[in-house]
């Protein structure tokens, strides 16, 4: 037991885990790991100068299991003077409106609960019991899932406020010191459903491998995934130099080439999937990565559709990654608008007033203008996307020109050009919404009536 004791001590020291004076707060199921690491942290509390808290998550899950669960906890943490805070949540119901797993749901519900209860009453950390054997179980689980050097990197002993005191021990020595000291703790019946895919690792595939190949396996993937951790934190820390001001603005990711062109091809791997996941919560497949890869050096204004509902697009100086999703305007050919309303779509707003001719002041917004109504057939105007053949005259140029052409000499970005709006009254372009009005419509000495157009951008 004392040898168990001094391996986690030794752990907690190594790894900076725990400072004199912090109020921990101990994330308790009941089960065996929870219940040695809580008993642990008791026994070594004045060593360690140590607050200490316990919570419990009711799942709802396993009918009266669940709420005896929760009785032990009570009882547990009653019979070791350590307040507990104790949560009910329908786990079942949440992973159904998620559309996720129970067993993600339970994960997402116990950690947003605790950061909760961080913030409420200020804890410096999150002591959470994950084993040896879960970080085991985790690589392998990422491997065959192929989610890259993070996910076998396993579980991090330490991220943020979350502490794991005791990932260095295997499940067995934990069940033997609980043995020795008959401590009592509870068993999750579910842990046994082998359809559930860490089970199946846990029950089936990792005995296997015990016997037949390794049976010091857990501790060799332990050492191999703190090697890849420090090796991912290397190749974070290099992205975040070349990136760091890179973030999404509006709803795009805009990546300059100049910097992608700079990196070797290992580190633009690496810098091209963390970009995505960081911002968009999407992973990307391999073949992803080689599709960008190869758009780079594309020309301006191909774009590739991603197998996470991204879309990215090669423009002059930029790589640009965004949803995979067009405004609800752009699935309408025609939307009618009539002086007076105004119409709004995912993120703008357009609308069409009269005006009075005394008030008008020039400026130069583009996204408020002010037109001669005295030539305009009837109350209604038609908002749509332009197309090839288009043409208008372009107020302070003389003669026609094509839509295409003006949008060109804009440098409009080649996404945004394929998105961008008119104004129509009649058959007669009124206004390349937010960049320029048409020279029929302008506003002269001999003026009337006037007609105030505006585009809010939320």
């Amino acid at each position: 037991m004392k040898k168990t004791e001094q391996k986690v001590l030794k752990f907690i020291d190594d790894n900076s885990l725990i400072r004199k004076g912090d109020k921990i707060l101990v994330s308790l199921s009941g089960g065996p790991d929870s219940v040695f690491l809580l008993h642990f942290l008791k026994k070594y509390q004045k060593r360690l100068a140590v607050s200490l808290y316990a919570f419990h998550l009711n799942h709802l899950l396993r009918g009266k299991d669940a709420s005896l669960d929760e009785d032990f906890c009570k009882q547990l943490c009653s019979s070791l003077n350590i307040p507990l805070f104790s949560v009910r949540k329908n786990v079942k119901q949440f992973a159904h409106k998620k559309k996720i797993s129970i067993e993600e749901a339970g994960r997402v519900l116990r950690y947003s609960e605790l950061s909760k209860l961080l913030k409420k009453i200020s804890f410096n950390a999150i002591a959470t019991a994950h084993n040896c054997d879960d970080n085991t179980e985790t690589v392998l689980l990422n491997l065959i899932k192929g989610t890259g050097l993070k996910g076998i990197s396993g579980i991090p002993v330490k991220r943020d406020n979350i502490i794991r005191p005791i990932l260095v021990l295997p499940k067995q020595e934990i069940l033997k010191y609980l043995d020795l000291k008959k401590n009592k703790f509870r068993i999750d019946s579910s842990n046994f459903e082998i359809d559930l895919e860490r089970n199946f690792i846990r029950h089936i595939l990792l005995p296997l491998i015990r016997s037949k190949l390794n049976p010091s396996v857990d501790n060799a993937i332990f050492n191999s995934s703190q090697n890849f951790r420090s090796l991912y934190s290397y190749l974070l820390n290099s992205t975040n130099e070349v990136f760091k001001d890179i973030c999404i603005r509006g709803s795009a990711l805009n990546i300059p080439l100049n910097k992608l062109l700079k990196l070797n091809d290992d580190l633009l791997t690496f810098s091209l999937k963390e970009l995505v996941e960081r911002n968009f919560s999407e992973s990307l497949m391999f073949k992803d990565i080689i599709s960008l890869k190869s758009l780079i050096s594309k020309q301006t204004g191909r774009r590739i559709n991603l197998s996470s509902g991204l879309t990215a697009y090669k423009e002059r100086n930029e790589l640009i990654i965004k949803q995979n999703k067009d405004s609800g305007l752009l699935e309408k050919k025609n939307i009618k608008i009539n002086i007076g309303e105004e119409k709004t779509f995912d993120n703008f707003t357009v609308s069409i007033k009269y005006a009075d001719v005394a008030a008008i002041s020039p400026g130069k917004e583009k996204t408020r203008e002010f037109i001669s109504a005295d030539n305009i057939v009837g109350s209604k105007f038609v908002i749509r996307n332009w197309k090839n053949g288009d043409k208008f005259f372009p107020i302070g140029m003389k003669g026609k020109k094509k839509i295409s052409d003006f949008l060109n000499e804009l440098k409009i970005e080649s996404h945004k050009k394929k998105e961008q709006l008119l104004l129509l009254n009649g058959t007669k372009i009124v206004w390349v919404i937010g960049h320029r009005l048409d020279d029929r419509f302008k506003i002269t000495k001999n003026t009337k009536n006037v007609l105030e157009l505006c585009l809010k951008i939320s």
